[in-house]
């Protein structure tokens, strides 16, 4: 398996025999020379050298990005994903949380979906990475299931150190320190909103209060899993995710 934090599985099961079912799997971080069929002899990568025996191996690729978000949305398009606004002229081209707005455009066409509107069903298991939602929480505009899969079961967003606790992050320098602010913001604020609501200055909730405390953690938003549009970890269980990530593609399959 690859790791967890680097990889997703495609899946398109068709049920006429004259059509081939199709599974791709994409590692971000996987080099040419890190495997035994392109000439690594330091790592034993036996099944993947059997694929490649027994198959196709390709020889050359170019890929449009160096980064999770780019290059998948490059990947699932066909398209520089400076076209569909998901690269940008700034130091960060990958969404770095997943409450944040902003996404693959719904009106993208993918070749799942084309795979789709040609009678195959589609299943997307891994980390998507490409966006959640637009104007609220819930809306799901950039869900995969808006982009021609029938069934997502994953990581919306990626596998961040913080989801294992340790304490070397994962995030570059300048977004631990835009966390920090925001964490010192979040924090002044529930303070400042808890002596209003001790001293009566104005009226203030405590549902209020505990949202903004919660919105500080985060493990607990940003480390999730979901089956399609419901979350089914939250923060998930990290020892467990790679198998219950490969039971799920293994099911799907055998359904």
């Amino acid at each position: 398996m690859f790791p967890l934090n680097k990889s997703f599985l495609l899946i398109f099961e068709f049920q006429d025999a004259s059509k081939p079912n199709i599974l791709l799997m994409m590692a971000d971080d996987l080099g040419l020379g890190d495997v035994g069929c392109y000439g690594n002899d330091t790592l034993r990568t036996p099944n993947i050298d059997r694929l490649a025996k027994e198959g196709l191996k390709l020889t050359q690729h170019i890929a449009a990005a160096p980064l999770c978000t780019p290059s998948r949305a490059a990947f699932l398009t066909g398209r520089y994903p400076i076209r569909s606004g998901m690269g940008s002229s700034t130091t960060q081209r990958v969404l770095f949380w997943t409450g944040g707005s902003g996404g693959l455009p719904p009106n993208e066409t993918t070749f799942a979906r084309i795979l789709q509107q040609r009678g195959y069903t589609t299943a997307l298991i891994g980390k998507w990475h490409q966006g959640l939602n637009c104007e609220s929480h819930s809306d799901h505009c950039h869900h995969p299931l808006n982009h021609g899969f029938d069934y997502f079961y994953g990581m919306p967003f990626t596998l961040v150190n913080e989801c294992q606790g340790t304490e070397n992050r994962r995030l570059n320098a300048s977004v631990q320190a835009k966390y920090w602010l925001y964490s010192q913001i979040i924090a002044l604020t529930v303070l400042t909103l808890l002596i209003g609501k001790l001293t009566s200055l104005f009226p203030i909730k405590w549902k209020a209060i505990i949202c903004f405390a919660l919105y500080g953690f985060v493990k607990y938003w940003n480390c999730i899993l979901m089956r399609n549009h419901d979350i089914t970890e939250q923060p998930m269980k990290l020892e467990k995710a790679t198998s219950n990530v490969l039971k799920e593609a293994v099911s799907f399959i055998e359904r």
